[in-house]
């Protein structure tokens, strides 16, 4: 019996070092996929980039955070990320949520961080690492912006280029 007790002690610490390892290694709030947002407007500006995960099929209300992020300064950097199946009539959902802004299909890249919960905002920096995750709520588009505006400003220096 205490063979048994030494082995599972064992295990244990093997997969506690494993998952430490993976975590170390690549930390769940890095990396997440950037692709085409670095490519706009000037890079010396900071710029927080705004990923919102959706689907048309979101209720009415919750949706109402993308009246938010269409009217957003320059600064902000709104993309959002829809099914795949979806966004092969994007007419229709521009029509359907009102998004101005860059849509792109749900691609292998972001299923890593594809919330439980839509809509969901994800507050990115240039390099990669998420610095907030916003659920999209009823009654969010209330305290959206100015949540937003005074992230953005009590935190430019994360946002800023590093060199």
């Amino acid at each position: 019996m205490k063979n048994y007790v030494i082995a599972f002690l064992a295990i244990c610490v093997v997969v506690a070092l494993s998952f430490m390892f993976k975590n170390f290694h690549n930390p769940i709030l890095d990396e997440f996929p950037m692709g085409h947002t670095l490519k706009t407007g000037n890079n010396e500006e900071p710029r927080l980039f705004l990923f919102i995960f959706f689907s048309r099929h979101n209720c009415p209300t919750c949706l109402e955070a993308i009246e938010v992020l269409n009217e957003l300064p320059p600064q902000f950097v709104v993309t959002g990320i829809v099914p795949g199946e979806e966004l092969e009539d994007e007419t229709d959902v521009r029509n359907t949520t009102g998004a101005t802004f860059k849509l792109t299909g749900m691609k292998r890249v972001y299923n890593r961080f594809m919330p439980h919960y839509t809509p969901t905002i994800y507050g990115v920096n240039r390099t990669g690492k998420i610095l907030f995750v916003f659920p999209g709520a009823t009654g969010a588009k209330a305290y959206l912006y100015d949540f937003l505006t005074n992230f953005y400003g009590k935190c430019i220096d994360l946002l800023l280029p590093t060199r």
